[in-house]
Formats: C-alpha cells, structure tokens, sequence
C-alpha cells in the first residue's frame, strides 16, 4: 500500500511541477512564453515569418515578455512586436 500512495504522490508532483515550469515559461514549442527566448531566437522567428534586416531588436521594459524592433518585408521597413504568445503584429 504505502508503493500506492508514493506512486500517486510522485504523479501528483510531477503534475504540479509540469504546472509551474509552464506558468513561468520556458519555450513557445513547450507553451510557454516567447520573452524567455534570446534575441537570437526571436531573430529566427521573424525570419520564418518573413521578416528580414532586423533592427533595434529589444524587450519592451514594462512588459517583461514583449519584444519590440525594425523590419523588412516584401521591400518595406516596419515597426513590428512580438507578443508574450508569439504573435507578431507588424506596422
């Protein structure tokens, strides 16, 4: 009985484990949040969405999880942001 009740608990714990890595983040594939990427990671990302001539790339302070920067796409220079889910919004 006592194997039981070890097993339950170490299931409980690694559920619970499993839980606060995802809520604190540790990578868009794994669910959690982009600003735990690099600049480099996040560099890559724009250039799979299209994205050349990265500039001014940075984490927005106030934010903690947003990037902000300059690029290129089909000729055109824009602001663009990266939000904490990965999404990017050009302008």
């Amino acid at each position: 009985m006592p194997m039981v009740r070890l097993g339950s608990f170490v299931v409980v714990c690694s559920r619970a484990l499993g839980s606060a890595a995802m809520a604190q983040g540790a990578s868009p594939e794994g669910g959690g949040y982009i600003g735990q990427m690099s600049e480099e990671q996040i560099r890559q990302k724009l250039a799979g969405e299209g994205f050349s001539e990265v500039i001014e790339l940075k984490k927005i302070p106030v934010t903690r999880y947003r990037w902000s920067g300059k690029a290129v796409r089909s000729g055109k220079t824009m602001e663009v942001t990266i939000d904490e889910r990965g999404q990017v919004s050009a302008k």
